[in-house]
């Protein structure tokens, strides 16, 4: 009621003031040009009144309490139910969103996020075309079809004084993989008995869990499991995988060129006018830094009973003691993306990856060949560069991107394997062009690259499982076609094709999709349908 009476006083002084100026006799005013600026000051006046009159209100507004008086056990709403015979109307409590949950009060933002992809695929493999490593079926080809599902849904929020945290919760038991097949544990001795749309293998997992904390300019700081830190590209990491262990990101910002704002002005009337924008500058140079000491594998008991265990290398057939201590993978980033506004951009991340150790689970050496080993991480110190330059021709982004790594330490790895003439398959690359981007509803976008990895290049246990089915010394071509639907839901068709670049040795592979080795050929093709929320 107070509010409405100051309102009415407000309108009256207002419609007081004009009405005074309009009785006042014309051939009391000078010329016209003296009247004119007697009424723009009135208007002056009055505006400066009226801006007064709205600032007290809005005050008044913010301390009172507009809510209408509701009994002690709150709104109520209507809610109808039934069990299909008869029908129930009773009185339920209708709760705002706010009070729907319940969040602590050191809560100051929380996000929930996700994605569900169902997706059709066929994968197939096969032999070389001569009796190799004792292959009794040439040119035999090794066929997948499969319709799978993927599920993620997490929180992640902030929390007072800088800090934050995020927890994912994911299908599948795989670092590189989500995916469930539909009608994949259909066997009586599958968990839960099998059988048609049996759940076996539809658990759910702790895909991230991790907190951290920025509240240092430019830094980020991050421990658990954790989203990949790196500029990388899945030539050399799944981007399924979340390592865990602890993460340190620095990142700033510089700018060439360019002004400050102008200040504001006012027009006659007395309201502002609003300055031109300020000149944007002609390059922003991004700097940044990445580091990431990851838990690789956790060896248990550090300090076993007894005489410490040994472990003898099946191709050299030296014995040495099984590592106790943990093995921990580092990496080292350090880059920068340049940034001419509405022009061009080229991003450039130069990192290191080297290992403290090869723990007790990856120590026997790496082979790659049929029947050898095809996890070791001996002898591995890599170096990759990712890039990417990108522009616009048009409205239309395009960008070109590619990767580059080698393995510093390939020929103590080849010999190891058995191949100590191999030491030059050591490069891994691609290089590819996009066009288009993805999102809002119907943008497109296309990507085609070519893709080399050599066999001593690369971590076998990182790189991507689907384009090249996580098989080393292979090298092809990929395509990727994509169309948004609607904001949130996307189309996503993929194509590969790759062959072995060399003959004389395996095809080093992990998992259980095309599992021959060597692997001659291979080809893969996915349609996805994806929708985030």
């Amino acid at each position: 009621m107070f509010i409405k009476k100051t309102l009415l006083r407000a309108g009256g002084a207002s419609l007081a003031a004009i009405l005074s100026l309009a009785a006042q006799p014309l051939r009391a005013q000078g010329s016209d040009a003296e009247r004119l600026q007697k009424l723009e000051q009135a208007v002056s006046q009055l505006q400066k009144r009226n801006a007064e009159l709205e600032r007290e209100v809005s005050g008044l507004k913010k301390r009172t309490s507009w809510e209408p008086v509701v009994g002690a056990e709150g709104k109520t709403k209507t809610e109808v139910t039934s069990d299909g015979k008869t029908y129930v109307e009773k009185f339920v409590p209708q709760l705002a969103s706010a009070e729907k949950w319940k969040l602590s009060p050191w809560i100051t933002e929380l996000e929930l996020f996700g994605d569900l992809r169902l997706r059709y695929e066929y994968r197939g493999g096969r032999l070389p075309d001569h009796f190799q490593f004792g292959q009794n079926n040439q040119n035999d080809w090794q066929e997948r079809e499969r319709e799978r599902y993927r599920l993620r849904i997490g929180l992640r929020g902030t929390v007072l004084d800088d800090w934050f945290f995020g927890v994912r919760l994911e299908t599948g038991a795989g670092a590189r993989s989500t995916n469930v097949t539909m009608g994949g544990d259909t066997s009586p001795t599958s968990p839960g008995g099998g059988g048609p749309f049996a759940k076996g293998d539809d658990g759910v997992f702790i895909g991230q869990a991790y907190g951290g904390y920025k509240g240092f300019p430019g830094f980020t700081f991050t421990g658990g499991r954790m989203p990949n830190p790196f500029v990388n590209t899945r030539m050399v990491w799944d981007d399924d995988i979340n390592p865990e262990g602890l993460a340190e990101q620095w990142k700033h910002t510089f700018t060439i060129g360019g002004g400050a704002a102008e200040p504001v002005s006012y027009s006659k009337d007395g309201k502002n006018v609003a300055p031109p924008p300020p000149a944007e500058p002609w390059l922003k140079i991004d700097v940044f830094a990445n580091f990431g000491q990851f838990v690789y594998d956790d060896s248990n008991p550090s300090n076993p009973i007894g005489a410490p265990p040994t472990t003898t290398q099946p191709i050299g057939g030296e014995t040495q003691q099984t590592p106790l201590a943990n093995a921990f993978m580092l990496g080292w980033q350090v880059g920068a993306k340049f940034d001419f506004p509405h022009i061009a951009y080229f991003q450039l991340a130069p990192t290191l990856y080297n290992y403290t150790g090869d723990g007790n689970t990856f120590n026997v050496h790496f082979s790659g060949d049929p029947g050898g080993n095809q996890t070791g991480i001996n002898s591995l110190l890599v170096f990759d560069i990712p890039a990417e330059i990108g522009w616009k021709v048009g409205k239309i982004p395009m960008r070109i991107f590619g990767d580059f790594a080698t393995n510093f330490e390939a020929d103590d790895r080849a010999a190891a394997a058995g191949h100590p003439d191999k030491g030059g398959d050591r490069y891994a690359y691609e290089i590819g062009l996009g066009i288009g981007q993805l999102k809002r509803k119907h943008d497109w976008q296309i990507d085609a690259w070519w893709q080399h990895q050599d066999q001593y290049a690369l971590d076998p246990n990182l790189v991507d499982s689907d384009l090249f089915n996580a098989t080393l010394n292979l090298e092809g071509v990929a395509v990727r076609a994509g169309y948004m639907l609607a904001d949130a839901v996307v189309l996503n068709l993929t194509w590969a094709y790759a062959w072995r670049i060399d003959d004389s040795i395996g095809t080093g592979t992990i998992g259980d999709n095309i599992n021959i080795n060597p692997v001659d050929q291979y080809q893969i093709f996915q349609a996805d349908l994806s929708f985030k929320f």
